[in-house]
């Protein structure tokens, strides 16, 4: 089934994708983008997961239908966007819910040429017989991939090129993935209501959270409260790790039921208009921390909020990650966890045993979204309108030997920011992370 759209193009604005295309137009020069907006995946035999368009494809056409292609190729000082769409078939809405017809999608999204989506191999030779470059990601769409292939030695594309073929096909994240990066106020309008959601919904999660209770609970809590306040659902496969569970990074089963005395770490995120927010946060079970686990729980606090008075135009993305670093391998020192010398605790990356991932990661239309961290062999500097998280940890799992006392005990703390002009903008202030105020939400929430 389709995402059967509430409004055309979730609510944004025409002009938005136009402003995006041209920008595309202005960088192709002779060539041709070709993106797929995706297929509806199959859970088993006749059933079927809820379509999410393409990323790159929803963000330069606004379309939400599944089975389409777009071409996009530079025209004088325009350009055209040809549009390929499953034709209507009545009897299939019957099941589906209704579509929209070629002249209605030429209309609204401001298309030159729609097509039938059977027609591609028909006009997709001659949309090709000029291109000296042909963006597209390959491994994706292995249909249109065969169709693109086939349409290159196609006697019209032959002939036209004396038979050369094209530059080269390059991924199209070399056009995209720096635009994405930089969000516009209508994207950061939809990120900022998607991070109060989470916000909200994980406050009230927490009135289920209590020895005794299924981990499971508390993510549909959590992704009830998504729904409930306008969200499409998670983001991302919701993460609830009581206990040992929360040492294992991307934990989803969610299957253990929570006891007396454990940590349970929630890692959650609602997608709103595909846009997505990321928050984790770390509470005790009972209600209240044990002095080790107290312990534990500020320095990883000290280091995410290192991380985050550091943001600012200019700053490199990893030396964000260094500050945390930095913090955390005091605190393990302190905590008698490490021992030896700070620079030769992070000269051999020995506290990787305890925080194994990096700090950050870009946040928009994926929840890992697109954009390097390297600039020609350098930490790419943040910008104003970049969005990422801050998300340092400590995981002790009972691998670990000769530090039972911290067994079992993984925590992380992880808050969504937007660079600024002058420094950074919490989009997630609505949930605390001062230890006391956390068991203070948890007891209220009983």
């Amino acid at each position: 089934m389709d995402c059967n759209l509430k409004e055309p193009m979730l609510g944004f604005s025409p002009e938005l994708f136009e402003a995006r295309r041209k920008t595309v137009f202005s960088k192709l020069d002779n060539s041709v983008l070709l993106l797929s907006s995706g297929s509806v995946k199959k859970k088993s035999h006749d059933i079927e997961f809820p379509f999410r368009p393409e990323s790159d494809f929803f963000y330069l056409t606004g379309l939400c239908e599944s089975e389409c292609v777009a071409l996009l190729r530079s025209n004088g000082s325009d350009g055209d966007l040809v549009l390929f769409v499953p034709v209507r078939d009545l009897n299939k809405e019957r099941w589906t819910g209704e579509r929209m017809g070629l002249e209605e999608i030429k209309k609204r999204y401001g298309a030159t040429e729609v097509h039938g989506k059977h027609q591609l191999g028909q006009h997709l030779p001659s949309l090709l017989s000029q291109a000296g470059k042909i963006y597209f990601r390959t491994g994706t769409d292995h249909q249109l991939e065969e169709l693109l292939l086939s349409s290159l030695n196609h006697d019209q594309v032959q002939e036209s090129r004396g038979n050369r073929k094209p530059a080269g096909i390059l991924d199209p994240g070399s056009l995209l993935d720096d635009m994405r990066l930089f969000k516009d106020a209508e994207e950061l309008d939809r990120i900022r209501r998607a991070a109060v959601i989470t916000s909200e919904s994980f406050r009230e999660m927490l009135a289920y959270c209590g020895p005794g209770v299924g981990e499971w609970e508390l993510e549909a809590a959590l992704e009830f409260g998504f729904r409930k306040r306008g969200a499409s659902g998670p983001a991302y496969p919701t993460i609830v790790g009581s206990g040992g569970n929360g040492c294992v990074l991307h934990y989803s089963s969610n299957c253990q039921r929570m006891e007396s005395g454990d940590l349970v770490l929630v890692d959650g995120g609602a997608e709103l208009d595909l846009y997505a927010a990321d928050i984790t946060r770390t509470f005790p079970v009972s209600g209240s921390f044990s002095e080790i686990q107290k312990s534990v729980y500020e320095v990883v606090k000290e280091a995410h909020g290192c991380g985050i008075k550091r943001l600012a135009p200019g700053v490199a993305i990893e030396n964000i990650h260094e500050v945390t670093v930095m913090k955390l391998v005091e605190g393990l020192l302190d905590l008698g966890i490490l021992k030896g010398s700070t620079d030769e605790i992070l000269e051999k990356e020995t506290y990787k045993i305890f925080f194994p991932h990096k700090t950050s990661h870009w946040l928009g239309l994926d929840i890992h979204d697109v954009g390097t961290y390297m600039v020609q062999d350098r930490s790419r500097v943040l910008e104003p309108n970049m969005v990422l998280t801050v998300e340092p940890g400590l995981y002790f799992p009972s691998l670990n030997k000769g530090l039972e006392e911290f067994f079992n005990i993984g925590i992380r703390i992880e808050d969504d920011l937007l660079i600024t002009d002058s420094g950074s903008e919490l989009l997630t202030p609505q949930l605390p992370v001062n230890a006391e105020e956390i068991e203070s939400l948890v007891q209220v929430s009983k």
